[in-house]
């Protein structure tokens, strides 16, 4: 269930940054209304995809890179919203962490567990 309110929150968050930063919609939606919708869709995706990442199947080491990457990036999207200083360089920090996260291996490996380990040592 978590799983899909977060997609709805991505999707909301996903059309109000295309407002936001293209333009398209604006007769629709005021700017700072697309903003604020923005930040709150994009917060509540962000934090209920984080809860459930570890019921994911795939590594954690993947999985927190990720998502380290992801919370530096929605960080560097608010900062430029917000026209606070720097935030070109946190969203590129952010890329550059989820593009890196790529190169992890997603899937860990099963362990296959032989229990006639201990028949052999006789």
């Amino acid at each position: 269930m978590l799983k899909k309110i977060s997609a709805v929150s991505f999707a909301i968050a996903f059309t109000m940054a295309i407002v936001i930063f293209t333009g398209y919609g604006r007769q629709f939606i005021s700017s700072s209304s697309a903003k604020t919708i923005f930040l709150i869709a994009g917060a509540i995706g962000l934090f209920l995809n984080l809860f459930s990442f570890t019921k994911s199947e795939n590594s954690l080491v993947f999985n927190f890179i990720y998502w380290t990457g992801s919370i530096v990036l929605f960080t560097g999207l608010v900062f430029m919203i917000l026209r606070l200083p720097l935030h070109f360089y946190i969203i590129i920090a952010g890329m550059g962490i989820l593009g890196f996260s790529f190169l992890v291996p997603e899937k860990t490996l099963p362990v296959k567990k032989d229990e006639n380990i201990l028949d052999d040592l006789d």
